[in-house]
C-alpha cells in the first residue's frame, strides 16, 4: 500500500457507498450492517486491499472472516468489486467505483502499490477484441512487478555495507 495516497475522508466516502447499496439493493441484496460497513471501508479505501486487512477495519472487526469473504464474493459477482492479482500476495479486493479499474505496479520485496496510468492502446486493444470477437465488457487487469526504489535503495545499501 502506498501510505502517501490519500483517501477520500468518511463523508466523502459516503455517497458512493450509498449510490452501490442502492443499485444492490435493486438487485435484491439485502441490506445488512455487514454490507453496509463494508461498502462505505472500500470507498473510503480506493486501494486493493486482503481480506484480513478489510477485517481490521474498525466497522468490521466484529465479523468472522468467512462473512466477509463470502460478501466480498457476492458483491464481486454482482460487478461492484474487482479481485486484484498482486502476485505472491493473498488476494486483493477492490470497490469499482467509476469508470476503468485502475492498474498498478507491484514492489516483490515489501508488496507495495503504485497506481499507473494505463495506455490508451491498452482501452483501444479492448475495443477491437469486443468488436471483432462480439463478446461484451471486455476488460483486462495489468499489474506490473519489480522493486519499488525504497527497496532498491535499500538493497544497494545492503550489498554495499557487506563489500567495505
Amino acid at each position: 500500500m502506498n501510505p502517501n495516497a490519500s483517501a477520500p475522508s468518511s463523508s466523502q466516502a459516503h455517497a458512493p457507498a450509498s449510490g452501490i447499496l442502492a443499485f444492490l439493493l435493486d438487485r435484491g441484496f439485502k441490506r445488512t450492517h455487514a454490507l453496509v460497513c463494508l461498502l462505505r471501508e472500500m470507498a473510503a479505501d480506493p486501494h486493493p486491499r486482503t481480506l484480513a486487512e478489510w477485517g481490521d477495519c474498525p466497522s468490521l472487526q466484529e465479523r468472522s472472516g468467512v462473512t466477509l469473504y463470502r460478501l466480498m464474493l457476492k458483491l464481486e459477482q454482482a460487478g461492484v468489486v474487482r479481485r486484484v492479482n498482486l502476485g505472491e500476495r493473498a488476494q486483493c479486493f477492490q470497490l469499482l467505483l467509476t469508470g476503468p479499474a485502475p492498474d498498478y505496479l507491484v514492489c516483490t520485496s515489501c508488496g507495495g502499490l503504485e497506481q499507473v496510468e494505463t495506455p490508451p492502446e491498452v482501452r483501444v486493444l479492448e475495443d477491437n477484441l469486443a468488436r471483432k470477437t462480439g463478446w461484451k465488457t471486455v476488460r483486462h487487469e495489468l499489474e506490473f512487478f519489480g522493486v519499488c526504489p525504497s527497496c532498491a535503495e535499500n538493497s544497494d545499501a545492503t550489498v554495499q555495507s557487506m563489500n567495505l
